[in-house]
């Protein structure tokens, strides 16, 4: 082995001699190699000129791409975001499960007879109120559960970023409660409830509420305790509403669609917060 006290072979003969034994050089090849080494030692590089290295770079060029597949396929990837995003979302519908979409139809279904069976309109209202976001703390817990099932770290090294993953998996739950508010809303029109958009506006926008609460709070506390937390504020809320000489301020259509702009805007805090807030998800050892 080369003596420890040097890494530069060049200094002495035997430690050249050791260098070559270790790539395998026989004892006749050391004796016609060593003259040759020495003389290398020896040897200065020329500093190459200007004139050379722009030589150099154009003969380079030429055996170049023309285009850069990466910076094609990122090109690519940029024009054609919503598409990608949707894909995304495509992939991760098997993860929410067949319980989920019964649920939540379920959810709706109910609170669809329950107010077509009642011709109070604040109890249409209160029905709707508390059934709506109830999807939304279903649909949290299940969308966001990667924490507790200690399956995070997979989701960071797929090839959409966790950004991508939160945004496919919105467009999943709230297209999902889009869809079937309309439904509602045709169910209420067909049976005859009167104020069908009071009734929509009722179920819709505290539904976005609470899914922008529960997002932003998951940041901070497990999705469990930040959907727990949302949902039961609003019913919190709610109650307060309903037994409070200001009910017909604190649960006025225009207040309602006030608190599902907040909703909306909380959400996108909490998406924007998410990138940076990332390591502070994964879970500790």
């Amino acid at each position: 082995m080369p003596h420890s006290q040097s890494s530069w072979p060049f200094e002495r003969p035997e430690q050249l001699t050791d260098a070559l034994r270790e790539q395998g050089a026989s004892p006749e090849e050391c004796a016609d190699l060593l003259p040759a080494m020495h003389r290398l030692s020896e040897w200065q590089a020329p500093q190459p000129e200007p004139a050379d290295t722009r030589r150099l770079i154009a003969r380079l060029m030429t055996a170049l791409p023309t285009h850069s597949p990466v910076r094609q396929a990122i090109r690519s990837h940029r024009q054609h975001r919503v598409a990608f995003l949707l894909t995304t979302a495509r992939a991760q519908v098997s993860l929410f499960g067949l319980d989920f979409w019964l649920v939540s139809a379920l959810v709706t279904l109910l609170g669809a007879v329950v107010v077509l069976r009642s011709n109070v309109l604040p109890t249409q209202e209160l029905v709707l109120r508390a059934s709506g976001p109830l999807l939304a703390y279903l649909g949290t817990l299940v969308a966001f559960r990667g924490r507790g099932m200690r399956v995070l770290e997979l989701e960071l090294v797929c090839l959409p970023s966790p950004l991508q993953l939160a945004l496919a998996r919105l467009v999943i739950v709230l297209g999902y409660d889009i869809g079937l508010s309309l439904a509602l809303s045709l169910m209420l029109w067909a049976g005859g409830a009167g104020q069908v958009l009071a009734l929509t506006l009722a179920w819709l926008m505290p539904l976005l509420l609470v899914v922008g609460l529960a997002l932003l709070l998951s940041l901070r506390l497990s999705v469990q305790v930040a959907a727990s937390l949302a949902y039961g504020s609003w019913l919190t809320f709610l109650a307060i509403g309903t037994i409070s000489p200001l009910q017909m301020f604190l649960l006025m259509p225009a207040l309602l669609v006030l608190l599902g702009c907040i909703g909306l805007a909380l959400l996108a805090i909490a998406l924007l917060r998410m990138h940076a807030d990332m390591h502070r998800l994964l879970p500790y050892s």
